[in-house]
């Protein structure tokens, strides 16, 4: 069975350097992306189930100097209880750190609903009022988010994006018939 999020991921892992430079600039400039990897669930056969099928796409990359990391981009078709996401974000985050993947970037993705744009964001583990882990993810909400910027750039995946965000100098309806025009002619 596939997650709704599938199609979305599939063009993400196509457009993966795109994808980076859009939601993180700078951070492409340290990887060597001729080597990315994106391991399937079948390579994560000791994790649990219902972790496996939650988990978005996952990316194994080199630095530039040699180290070995990973990036996990997941994809939320709508926001819903942050305490749950961030749970779930953690538990792989350590579950990657356990298996020697070292865990360098969290994105997710938000279609619809969440904060606009891109944020930093933190996942705070505490016991008893003491903090005994931060880590950082970089969440993006696309709805509500200004559309043009991304449907000007020259990458397939920001006109993909562009069609979840919200216009600003055209009707919704003009936007999406744009978008869906400029995707169209990439494939002639």
């Amino acid at each position: 069975m596939t997650r709704p999020s599938q199609a979305f991921e599939d063009m993400l892992q196509t457009f993966f350097a795109d994808f980076l430079d859009l939601v993180e600039p700078g951070l492409i400039a340290r990887l060597d992306l001729d080597q990315v990897a994106f391991p399937c669930r079948d390579e994560l056969a000791d994790w649990p189930e219902e972790e496996r099928r939650g988990l978005g796409l996952l990316a194994e990359v080199f630095t530039r100097r040699g180290r070995r990391l990973s990036i996990l981009v997941q994809v939320e078709l709508q926001a819903g209880c942050r305490e749950c996401l961030e749970e779930r974000l953690l538990g792989w985050y350590l579950r990657l750190a356990l298996e020697g993947r070292q865990p360098a970037r969290m994105i997710v993705l938000v279609l619809k609903g969440g904060k606009p744009g891109p944020s930093l964001e933190w996942i705070v583990d505490e016991v008893d009022g003491e903090e005994l882990l931060r880590v950082p993810y970089l969440s993006f909400g696309l709805e509500g988010y200004p559309a043009e910027g991304y449907l000007d750039r020259n990458e397939p995946v920001a006109w993909a994006l562009s069609t979840f965000m919200r216009p600003t100098l055209r009707s919704q309806e003009e936007h999406l018939r744009i978008c869906l025009e400029k995707i169209a002619g990439l494939a002639c």
